[in-house]
C-alpha cells in the first residue's frame, strides 16, 4: 500500500529553507544580532508563495539585496576596533604594493580607486595626486575611513531593522553608544598621556589644554547660551520679532512610527540623508528671503527623533532690510511663517499630517519669558544634560537612563554618539558676525588695544571676562561689528591670517592660521593675539610610576657574541614590480607586506646597519 504523502505548511517549509545549509553563505555576511529580524522580514516576503522556485529566489534575493546596501564590501560589521586596525594596515599595505607598478599618475589614481572600492568607502579627493597617495598608504587614514563606513553601515541597519525606537533603543544603536564611549576613552587616554611645553617652559597635558576649551561641555554650553543672550538683547533693542521652529522630516524619512511599529513608508533613509534635506530646504528658505529683502539671524539645533531621524530647531529673529519687497506687508514674521510653510509642505503635500506635524511655529512673547529659555533645554539636552529635569523625545516620551555592561548610559551620550556617527553639526549660527573673531579678540592683551580705535576697544572690551567681576557681552560684540545683519565684507573687525607650510601625516599641508585682527579703522595694522609654540616632552618612564627599564631583545648575551665586521659595501636591493607576479604569488605577497606592515612603503629586504 502507497504510503500518504504528507505536505508541511508553507510557512514551516520556508523556515526550513532558511535555516539550510545551502541559505547559510547568503546569511553569512550578516552580523549575527540581525539574522533574526533579517529571516522574519524575509518570511513575510515569502508568504504569499508555496512554490520552492518562486520563494527560493525570493528569498536569496531580499537578502542579497539587504547585505549590498547594509554590508559594506571587504569588511566584517561584527569585528571588533583592533579587527579593524589590522584591515587598515592591511589596505594600505596592498595600496603601496600595488603603487609600485603603476605607470602613470592615471593608473595610480585608479589602482586607490579600486582599493577604495573593495571596502566601500569614498577614494580621497585632492587636486595634487601626491595628497591622494599620502592618505591612501597611511594606515591611519585607512583607520578612520573604515571606522566611520562600518559604524554608519551598522548603524543605518540597527534602524532599518527596528533596533533604534524610544521602547528599544533610543536615539542610537547600544553598539554606536558603547563603541562611542570606547573612542572617548581612547582620547582621553591620549591626551593624558602626551604633555606639551611652549616657549616659556611651561608643561601642561593635552588633557589640560583642551579642558580650557570649547571641548570642555560646560564651557561649550556657557558659550552658546551667552551668544543667544546676546542675539536676544539686540532683537529686543531693535524691534526684531522672534519666533521658535520645529522643523520635521517627510514620513518617508522615519523608520518606526510613533507607537513603536515599523513605518510601511520607509524608503531607507539614513538620518545623514535627512539632515541633508533639513539644509536644502532651509538653504531655499533663506534664499528665498533673501531675495525678498527679509533678514533673519539666530541658531539652529539639531535633534533627533526617538527614532535617529532628525529634526531642527530653529531660534530666528527677523526684520525687514532697506531691499524688503512687499511695502504693503507690515507683518513680516507673518511673511516669513508663509514662506516656511511653502517649503515645509512642498515634498508630498498630500501626506496625512503633514500639515500638522511637519512644521511647527510659535511666537516668543516676550512679556512671558526670554528667548534663550526657550531653546536653554535644547541646548543642554544635546550637550550634557546639565539642569534638565526628565528627559523626553520630541514626541513627549520620557527616556531613562540604560545601564549597558555596568555602564549607565544616559540620554545625552545617546544624541552625542549619534551626532558622532552620522557626522552631524548639532550647532550652527545664523548671521551675526563670527564668533572666530570673537574668540581671537580673548587671546589679544589688553596694552595692544589702548591706543586702538573705539570699535576696536569696545569689541575687545565685550570680548572679555573677569570671574566673579565682569561678563562678556555678545551684544555690544555685535554692536561694534556693525549689527545682527552686517555682511562678511562690512566686518569693522576681521581675522588677520598667515599662510604656513606644516609637515603633517599625509606630507606637507598648506594651512591659514589666524595670528590677530584688523580693524578696518586702521588699514594693514594688525593686533596680535598671544599664541604660543608647543612641541611634545618626551614621556618619562618613571614618570608613569616604574623604573625606567629596557628588556632585551633576545636571549643571547652579546658580550659573547663575536663581533662581525659589515661588509665594505652594501647591496643595492631592487624592488620588483608587483604586477610581474603571478596572482596567487603577488596575494601572497601582498599579504607579507601587510603583516610587516614596518614603513609606509613596502620593503623587500632590510640594509644591515
Amino acid at each position: 500500500m502507497q504510503s500518504k504523502r504528507i505536505v508541511l505548511p508553507s510557512r514551516q517549509r520556508h523556515l526550513t529553507f532558511l535555516q539550510s545549509d545551502r541559505f547559510a553563505p547568503e546569511l553569512a555576511r550578516l552580523p549575527y544580532k540581525w539574522r533574526k529580524r533579517v529571516i522574519n522580514q524575509t518570511l513575510d516576503k515569502m508568504a504569499w508563495s508555496s512554490w520552492h522556485k518562486i520563494y527560493e529566489s525570493l528569498a536569496t534575493d531580499f537578502v542579497r539585496d539587504f547585505a549590498e546596501r547594509y554590508v559594506p564590501a571587504g569588511v566584517d560589521l561584527s569585528q571588533h576596533d583592533a579587527d579593524i586596525v589590522a584591515t587598515a594596515k592591511k589596505a594600505a599595505a596592498h595600496v603601496s604594493c600595488a603603487l609600485w607598478g603603476a605607470t602613470s599618475d592615471r593608473h595610480a589614481q585608479q589602482i586607490i580607486i579600486c582599493e577604495c572600492a573593495e571596502y566601500g568607502i569614498d577614494p580621497p579627493e585632492f587636486e595634487e595626486l601626491k595628497d591622494v597617495i599620502g592618505r591612501a598608504v597611511n594606515p591611519h587614514w585607512w583607520r578612520g575611513q573604515l571606522r566611520k563606513r562600518i559604524g554608519r553601515a551598522f548603524e543605518a541597519g540597527n534602524i532599518r531593522l527596528g533596533y533604534v525606537h524610544y521602547r528599544g533603543e533610543a536615539y542610537a544603536s547600544h553598539d554606536t553608544v558603547i563603541a562611542r564611549l570606547a573612542q572617548n576613552r581612547r582620547n582621553a587616554l591620549a591626551l593624558e598621556n602626551q604633555k606639551l611645553e611652549n616657549e616659556l617652559g611651561q608643561q601642561y597635558t593635552l588633557a589640560e589644554l583642551a579642558g580650557t576649551s570649547t571641548a570642555n561641555k560646560p564651557i561649550r554650553r556657557g558659550e552658546l547660551m551667552l551668544r543667544i543672550s546676546g542675539f536676544e538683547t539686540i532683537a529686543k533693542e531693535l524691534g526684531d520679532e522672534g519666533l521658535f521652529i520645529t522643523w520635521t522630516c517627510p514620513s518617508h524619512f522615519h523608520a518606526t512610527l510613533h507607537c513603536g511599529k515599523p513605518n510601511p513608508k520607509y524608503s531607507g533613509a539614513t538620518p545623514r540623508e535627512a539632515n541633508d534635506y533639513l539644509k536644502k530646504v532651509t538653504a531655499q528658505l533663506r534664499a528665498a528671503l533673501d531675495r525678498r529683502g527679509i533678514g533673519l539671524y539666530g541658531f539652529r539645533i539639531v535633534e533627533p527623533h526617538h527614532d535617529g531621524t532628525p529634526h531642527w530647531h530653529l531660534l530666528m529673529f527677523v526684520r525687514s532690510t532697506p531691499d524688503y519687497k512687499t511695502l504693503h506687508v507690515k507683518d513680516v514674521a507673518s511673511r516669513v511663517i508663509r514662506l516656511m510653510k511653502r517649503y515645509a509642505w512642498r515634498a508630498e503635500r498630500g501626506e496625512p499630517g503633514a500639515f500638522a506635524r511637519r512644521l511647527k511655529v510659535e511666537r516668543i512673547d516676550w512679556s512671558k519669558g526670554s528667548a534663550a529659555a526657550y531653546i536653554a533645554k535644547y541646548v543642554a539636552k544635546n550637550i550634557d544634560g546639565a539642569h534638565v529635569g526628565d528627559h523626553k523625545t520630541k514626541d513627549g516620551y520620557v527616556l531613562a537612563p540604560d545601564c549597558i555592561g555596568g555602564v549607565e548610559l544616559v540620554p545625552s551620550m545617546r544624541i552625542e554618539a549619534w551626532a558622532a556617527c552620522w557626522g552631524i553639526r548639532q550647532f550652527q549660527q545664523w548671521g551675526g558676525a563670527p564668533v572666530t573673531v570673537w574668540r581671537e579678540l580673548r587671546r589679544i592683551k589688553e596694552e595692544m588695544v589702548n591706543e586702538a580705535p573705539e570699535p576696536m576697544r569696545r569689541a575687545w572690551n565685550a570680548a572679555q571676562k573677569i570671574e566673579g567681576e565682569k561678563r562678556a557681552d555678545f551684544a555690544e560684540y555685535l554692536r561694534a561689528q556693525g549689527g545682527p545683519l552686517v555682511p562678511r565684507k562690512n566686518l569693522i573687525i576681521t581675522l588677520a591670517k598667515d599662510i604656513k607650510t606644516f609637515i603633517g601625516r599625509y606630507g606637507e599641508t598648506i594651512k591659514s592660521t589666524p595670528y590677530g585682527v584688523h580693524c578696518a579703522a586702521l588699514f594693514g595694522v594688525v593686533f596680535k593675539s598671544v599664541r604660543h609654540t608647543w612641541t611634545p616632552v618626551k614621556a618619562d618612564a618613571s614618570a608613569r610610576g616604574g623604573a625606567a627599564v629596557d628588556l632585551p631583545r633576545t636571549r643571547v648575551n652579546n658580550c659573547t657574541v663575536p663581533e662581525v665586521a659589515p661588509p665594505e659595501k652594501q647591496p643595492d636591493w631592487m624592488i620588483p614590480d608587483a604586477n610581474c607576479f603571478p596572482l596567487d604569488a603577488k596575494n601572497a605577497l601582498i599579504d607579507a607586506w601587510a603583516a610587516l606592515n614596518a614603513c609606509p612603503f613596502p620593503r623587500i629586504f632590510d640594509e644591515r646597519k
